[in-house]
């Protein structure tokens, strides 16, 4: 059995209309959501074995703030570029790549892809990923390579706003 988590960058700044998306950095509330939902997975005991990245500025933010919560070193985080506004294949591609050893993944990437992605691992669960937003499945697997025919569960959905 694997774990597979998959956030959304939180909230960017889009006062500079110039700065490139790319470049664009958090805002005021996702400068203190991103450690908010970090202090949730580290409340529910998750223990991430590989934290996976966009190096888009606003993700980068967001997982260097999960993995301080968390505990992750940051130094260890993996960057992908591709994973900027990446594809549900591209970002499945990243998953099936993951070494066996790996039994709790952490992803950080960007809508409209993780919005798809996450809608086609077992159902629909939101018509659009919230900034910051986390949605977890439990796989049916022993190694990643079997991501894509595994039986995948929806362990939890959790995001900024919940209240629950």
């Amino acid at each position: 059995m694997k774990t597979l988590l998959v956030i959304r960058h939180a909230k960017s700044d889009w006062n500079n209309p110039l700065q490139r998306d790319f470049e664009r950095t958090l805002n005021k509330r996702g400068l203190s959501d991103a450690p908010m939902m970090g202090n949730r997975l580290l409340h529910k005991g998750i223990k991430v074995d590989l934290l996976l990245s966009s190096t888009a500025k606003r993700a980068a933010q967001t997982a260097e703030a999960i993995a301080e919560c968390i505990q992750y070193p940051i130094p260890q985080i993996k960057w992908e570029a591709n994973l900027y506004h990446a594809s549900p294949e591209t970002i499945t591609n990243e998953i099936i790549a993951t070494a066996d050893r790996v039994n709790c993944l952490l992803v950080v990437c960007h809508n409209p892809g993780i919005t798809h992605f996450i809608n086609s691992i077992c159902g629909s669960i939101t018509a659009n990923m919230p900034t910051c937003g986390i949605a977890a499945f439990s796989i049916a697997c022993d190694h990643w390579i079997d991501f894509p025919i595994a039986k995948a569960a929806l362990s939890f959905y959790d995001f900024p706003k919940n209240t629950v």
